[in-house]
């Protein structure tokens, strides 16, 4: 569980620009730091002697490119070999730094573990990036993603053979994006977290949407009338597992 804590710390630290990100992860033990920034697309890939970290920056309103991304919302088919269709915004982002990062695991991977994260649009772009690498014998360790949107269709979402945990904040309504009767589906190990802040595996639709309306109504309570929007927040994410992880002592 605490893995879980940490990668959402590290998606966090994507929305902020090389120097203070680098500092951050230098003080975690990650001394090796590359941040690429490609027409709005932005990424850290961060290692040591063990690991290299992969951790795409989420959606920021005040970017343009971040909106476009967002809303468009056409499929096309996958690149590099995928079986599937994928949302064609997310696809754009990551077609800017993918031979970047390509480039970068040839010579730098080696026999180190690969994890690759990332929340809401730095969710999805994670998401087609390990699908891209695990097409091009890259061995991926871990996909972690926090309030990701739908990225592809049924044939994307069944061609990915990848571990990955995909947390959902209560009433988090970017996860609920694009609709699924117009073709997508999520893919992952869906990690829901309550109206709680406790993680819950398992769960139903049903439990889901009764819990999620407990949620809402505590929101309301508290004068939080947009709570959908307030559960997206990285913050949140990051807080709640914190606060799981000290509860139950699970490490």
């Amino acid at each position: 569980m605490q893995n879980n804590y940490f990668f959402a710390e590290c998606s966090s630290l994507a929305y902020h620009r090389g120097k203070f990100a680098k500092e951050q992860f230098n003080s975690i033990g990650f001394k090796s730091h590359t941040y690429l920034s490609v027409r709005g697309a932005q990424v850290h890939i961060v290692s040591n002697t063990g690991h290299i970290i992969i951790a795409f920056r989420g959606t920021e309103p005040q970017k343009l490119s971040d909106i476009k991304a967002d809303i468009t919302l056409f499929k096309r088919p996958a690149k590099s070999g995928q079986e599937g269709w994928v949302h064609m915004g997310f696809q754009k982002e990551v077609d800017k730094l993918w031979s970047h990062i390509r480039d970068y695991l040839l010579k730098q991977l080696k026999s180190r573990k690969l994890v690759i994260t990332g929340h809401s649009l730095g969710a999805s772009m994670a998401t087609i990036v390990a699908a891209r690498l695990d097409n091009a014998n890259f061995k991926i360790n871990g996909l972690y993603t926090y309030g990701s949107p739908r990225v592809g269709n049924e044939s994307f979402k069944n061609s990915l053979d990848i571990t990955h945990y995909r947390f959902v904040n209560n009433s988090d309504d970017v996860t609920k994006m694009p609709f699924y009767h117009w073709g997508y589906r999520h893919h992952g190990e869906l990690r829901y977290i309550n109206s709680k802040g406790v993680v819950v595996l398992g769960t139903n639709v049903w439990k889901r949407a009764w819990d999620r309306l407990k949620g809402r109504w505590d929101g309301f309570k508290n004068k939080d009338y947009f709570d959908g929007l307030s559960d997206h927040s990285i913050t949140g994410y990051a807080d709640n597992l914190l606060e799981y992880v000290e509860r139950t002592n699970e490490i």
